[in-house]
């Protein structure tokens, strides 16, 4: 009994010390005060580009750990072509942190909402999300089918995938499945708890951490600009926010949400050497959503593939928008 009563004042002071940190997260983290407003009061940094008249608007999400500047050079091209709009996810670069504990992809997907309800309230608009940020696009898909087909004519889905994590680069329908997912959920759970001595190590800035990023989410021989802004991302962003997102990550899944997809142009884009979210689980993904999907599959990318690749990205998205105002047969769609 004295054992378990142990354990119960040590989670309870792991609990209070979590919370102290997510609350002073936000003291520092207030956001953009002239940004988009989400729901819960969070203001997010949202930058527009592009001429007001435009055929279409064209929204950059980013994924875990990122920040909207990694759509620089996606960001320059498109904007001959479509008014573009990117934003800072929240807790990440510029917008603000609410203190909360724990961030899921439905509430990322409710901010997406956000950004699209504020800026482009009016015409057809094209919704590209990396990693984390497809997952927001996924969760928007869920909770908002109608704005799909009606307001948003097209989607991209680069270096992410609608199955749980624990999932990726496996058969989504295995007898071992609830096993995998807890698993990995478990250990989410245990990074979260354990954010705040962690975040006083500073890990991330660290050598062997970051050759352990590197390795991660590059394949060989990534450009340095690419690393440099990746490694500049994930040391700006506070060790609570990224635990705070994890369990939510852990437990995704977005399967369901395909469905309202299935009746646009999608783009599918992944790197053959993305070891995050491998090829395999696009083109799952690609099957799941239909003969309206399109897969890219790019050789000897890793998970990074809109900095590391980014010409193929970007002439793959211009495909999409030419797609997005057509029929695949080449007619005009209203």
């Amino acid at each position: 009994m004295t054992a378990v009563r142990a354990g119960a004042v040590a989670l309870a002071g792991a609990l209070a010390v979590r919370a102290w940190t997510a609350r002073r997260t936000a003291r520092t983290h207030p956001g953009d005060p002239t940004g988009v407003r989400t729901d819960d009061g969070v203001r997010l940094h949202v930058e527009v580009a592009g001429s007001p008249a435009a055929p279409v608007t064209v929204v950059l999400a980013h994924g875990f750990a990122a920040r909207s500047t990694m759509w620089d050079p996606q960001w320059a091209a498109l904007q001959e072509h479509a008014r573009v709009v990117r934003f800072d996810q929240r807790g990440h670069g510029r917008s603000g942190w609410p203190g909360r504990l724990r961030a899921t992809p439905e509430r990322l997907g409710r901010d997406l909402a956000a950004v699209v309800d504020r800026v482009a309230p009016a015409g057809p608009v094209v919704l590209v999300g990396h990693s984390m940020g497809g997952m927001a696009l996924l969760a928007l898909a869920g909770r908002r089918p109608d704005l799909f087909g009606d307001r948003v004519v097209g989607v991209t889905l680069l270096s992410t995938l609608a199955a749980p994590l624990a999932l990726a680069g496996r058969d989504d329908a295995g007898s071992r499945t609830p096993v995998r997912v807890g698993a990995v959920s478990a250990a989410a759970a245990a990074l979260w708890l354990a954010s705040p001595p962690v975040h006083l190590l500073h890990p991330f800035r660290t050598g062997p951490v970051q050759r352990l990023l590197r390795h991660r989410l590059f394949a060989a021989d990534p450009p340095e600009q690419a690393v440099r802004e990746m490694t500049g991302a994930w040391t700006a962003t506070p060790t609570a926010v990224m635990s705070a997102h994890l369990p939510g990550l852990a437990g995704y899944d977005g399967r369901a949400a395909v469905d309202a997809l299935r009746t646009l142009p999608v783009l599918v884009l992944a790197g053959t050497d993305d070891t995050t979210v491998p090829a395999t689980a696009a083109e799952r993904l690609t099957r799941r959503l239909g003969p309206r999907a399109r897969l890219v599959l790019v050789p000897g990318a890793g998970h990074m593939v809109p900095l590391t690749h980014a010409e193929v990205v970007t002439a793959a998205l211009l495909d999409l928008l030419a797609r997005s105002r057509t029929g695949d047969d080449g007619r005009r769609v209203s």
